[in-house]
């Protein structure tokens, strides 16, 4: 490997790592805002900006089957006529939405998102019916997105981001008080993302061995010939022990990103069982970069497969027991893959609580 490609990679990678942009935002999201420049760049400069900036980097115009060179030719003459930034930005949307991906979006100099792709899937989480059947688990809200208790006898934690203040050091705590527990939940349904790095190193608590938790693709140099693609990641154990009893991951369209990292390393694991939907799909780690006149936009940086080398990208990852959202038929307190995951960590302990009717078994099928 010649050192100029090996230094590539790991910049990239680590880059990637580190990028606080590997989350969905909420349509209503505040981020910091861009002063314009000192003089405007023209709409068409704008475009053009875009279009290069994709062209170096994006990495799934194949996978999606895109042809980026046509949309140029296409939205480009458009882009000439727009006489004002709402017109040039609506003409960016319509070229990006082909794309079909969570992480490209544009921001306006006010912070507030404009995104290009809305999915229509089911969610399976309710906060409301969550919170209700939280009442009964002597649940502990470290904040609105972590927290931790205790359902039918087994552990829970709710991890709802893997932003600040969720850490890697708070993770570990929260399973520390965990260690003796018969079995875990380990709620992730709703979790947009944020540290891939944090959500893999807390995979790696459960493991007795090292192993490939997903391959990442990215667009390399075109003088760079020696490094194959796609990359492993691989994780091993960490800590001084390492948490072997039954677990249930709870996942759901609503968990996109660092989150799909995770459930993919997870279903690996031989005393781990995913319970509940497909993820979202959308996991290619952004970068944001400068468009002009305040506005922003966000580039994906790689394409992401899980262990099985299928990719994550516009498909999710599958439950090892899908089960069919329809809280309608259960009671308004109880929430029906929180019970599910409890009669299943009783049959994995010798109980034989039944989870219900409406799951079936899917492990073997990684859709």
């Amino acid at each position: 490997m010649r050192r100029a490609g090996h230094w590539k990679v790991w910049l990239a990678l680590g880059a990637a790592a580190s990028s606080a942009a590997c989350v969905v935002p909420s349509l209503g999201a505040n981020a910091a805002s861009s002063a314009p420049t000192a003089q405007s760049r023209s709409y068409v400069a704008q475009f053009d900006t875009l279009w290069t900036r994709f062209d170096e980097v994006y990495p799934s115009f194949a996978y999606k089957q895109v042809d980026w060179r046509a949309q140029r030719a296409t939205y480009r003459a458009r882009a000439q006529r727009a006489r004002s930034q709402d017109e040039l930005i609506a003409v960016l949307v319509d070229m990006l939405t082909p794309l079909r991906d969570l992480h490209v979006w544009l921001v306006d100099p006010r912070g507030q998102v404009v995104p290009t792709f809305r999915p229509a899937a089911l969610a399976n989480f309710e906060r409301a019916r969550w919170e209700s059947a939280m009442r009964d688990a002597s649940y502990l809200a470290h904040n609105r997105d972590f927290g931790e208790g205790t359902v039918g006898g087994y552990a829970y934690l709710y991890i709802g981001s893997w932003k600040e203040p969720i850490n890697q050091e708070a993770l570990d705590l929260a399973l520390s008080r965990m260690r003796e527990a018969p079995g875990l939940i380990i709620d992730v349904r709703n979790n947009a993302g944020g540290t891939d790095q944090t959500a893999l190193a807390f995979a790696s608590r459960f493991t007795t061995r090292a192993f490939t938790a997903s391959y990442v693709e990215i667009r390399m140099d075109s003088l760079v010939k020696d490094i194959e693609m796609p990359l492993a990641r691989t994780i091993g154990p960490r800590g001084s022990w390492q948490y072997t009893r039954p677990v249930v991951v709870l996942s759901g369209r609503g968990g996109f990103s660092a989150t799909e990292s995770f459930v993919a390393a997870m279903r690996t694991l031989p005393q781990v069982t995913v319970v509940g939907d497909t993820t979202g799909g959308a996991s290619g780690n952004p970068a944001t970069f400068p468009l002009g006149n305040g506005w922003r936009f966000t580039v994906p940086r790689w394409l992401e497969f899980g262990p099985d080398k299928r990719p994550i990208e516009g498909r999710g990852v599958a439950p090892h027991l899908a089960m069919t959202w329809d809280p309608a038929n259960y009671d308004s307190a109880r929430d029906p893959l929180i019970d599910a995951a409890v009669g299943l960590l009783g049959e994995r302990n010798g109980v034989y609580r039944i989870a219900p009717a409406s799951a079936h078994e899917a492990r073997d099928d990684n859709r």
